[in-house]
């Protein structure tokens, strides 16, 4: 089981640890609740050290990712970052992630991914390089990554930083040092707030431990993953592993938006293209709002008015916003329509779901 650098501090001060994607970290320092609150109404900072980390850099970098990732890369400029995804030959998604682009060096790409793809996903990028002019560089265990999501977000990054942050656009960064140590900042986030990620190139945990307790000093609430994913729930973004795998093509995961059809080829592109071709969509990934007090879980089965199985739920959880059960799940293309009245197999029980397309709690970005 791997550890993040500050786990032992995060013990001490009494956070209630767990397991997720092989990593012990925090999944509450107070309470799920309090702590998602803490993020809509002012901030909250999170430690995601357990994400992965991959550099690529030399001269056919973009020639590589070009020809792995679902996304252009060649409009990639310097400083930006993008939403994408890597798909296997059959056009299943190996898993989503972000890109960023050096600020100052063209051909130098820092990969940012789910934890439980590490594996996966640098074994595709090395497959991939043979030949080329690259170096793939894994730095999971050399670097940190925290996130500060929340309204107050904006205030607090500035005065960590001592710079005005509001001029940074959403998905671009830059690098600094702060308190001796290189970091990579980009205004990025997975809650569906305004926020800052910041990527600190140490692993030691004095440090670290300096750092955290700074911008929690400035008023961040400490936060952890079980927060983290009430938060995404409500923002309505689909997570790895749970929510789509390999399995599960961009299509019917409705992360169409995260693929350029108009690029002459990527891994998958060929799969992907004979999907739209032939219209056969098979399911769809919609949210799901609860208009009881029940719960939508994992592989509960959705119904439909005739208590005939139209799909699936793959996560849900409670909106303390709004005080109902909420979710993710996939359903029959016909049944994909916003407001959708359908139900959901409850301990042996009907209740009653909605579905939508939108997000629960609307991105404030």
């Amino acid at each position: 089981m791997k550890e993040i650098p500050l786990l032992p501090f995060y013990s001490s001060i009494n956070a209630e640890i767990g397991e997720f994607a092989g990593w012990r970290s925090p999944l509450w320092f107070t309470s799920t609740r309090e702590e998602h609150l803490a993020v809509r109404s002012g901030a909250g900072l999170f430690d995601i050290t357990h994400m992965t980390r991959i550099a690529v850099n030399g001269r056919d970098a973009q020639t590589l990712l070009q020809h792995v990732l679902t996304i252009d890369i060649q409009k990639l400029k310097l400083g930006k970052m993008k939403y994408c995804l890597i798909c296997n030959e059959n056009g299943g998604i190996i898993d989503d992630l972000t890109v960023f682009r050096h600020p100052d060096k063209q051909d130098y790409f820092i990969i940012v991914s789910n934890a439980i793809t590490h594996d996966k996903v640098l074994e595709e990028l090395e497959k991939r390089s043979e030949k080329l002019d690259v170096e793939i560089q894994d730095l999971t265990f050399n670097t940190s990554l925290y996130a500060l999501q929340g309204p107050r977000s904006l205030e607090l990054a500035s005065k960590f930083t001592g710079r005005d942050l509001s001029i940074l656009k959403w998905f671009t960064g830059f690098e600094t040092i702060i308190d001796d140590v290189p970091v990579l900042i980009t205004r990025s986030g997975y809650t569906g707030e305004n926020g800052y990620e910041f990527m600190f190139w140490t692993w030691d945990v004095e440090k670290l431990r300096k750092v955290w307790s700074r911008i929690i000093a400035l008023g961040a609430a400490p936060c952890g993953l079980a927060s983290r994913d009430s938060l995404r729930l409500e923002a309505g973004y689909p997570l790895y592993g749970i929510d789509m795998d390999e399995e599960t093509n961009p299509i019917e995961a409705r992360l169409d938006f995260a693929i350029d059809l108009s690029k002459e080829y990527f891994i998958g592109k060929e799969a992907i293209m004979k999907i739209l071709e032939s219209k056969q969509i098979r399911r769809l990934l919609v949210g799901l709002k609860s208009t009881e007090k029940a719960i939508p879980r994992r592989r509960y089965e959705i119904l439909d008015r005739n208590n005939h199985t139209v799909g699936n739920v793959t996560s849900g959880g409670f909106s303390f916003i709004f005080g109902i059960g909420i979710g993710l799940g996939y359903v029959k293309p016909e049944y994909a329509n916003e407001g959708e009245k359908l139900k959901i197999k409850y301990r042996e029980k009907h209740r009653e779901i909605e579905v939508t397309l939108k997000p629960v709690v609307p991105h404030k970005i």
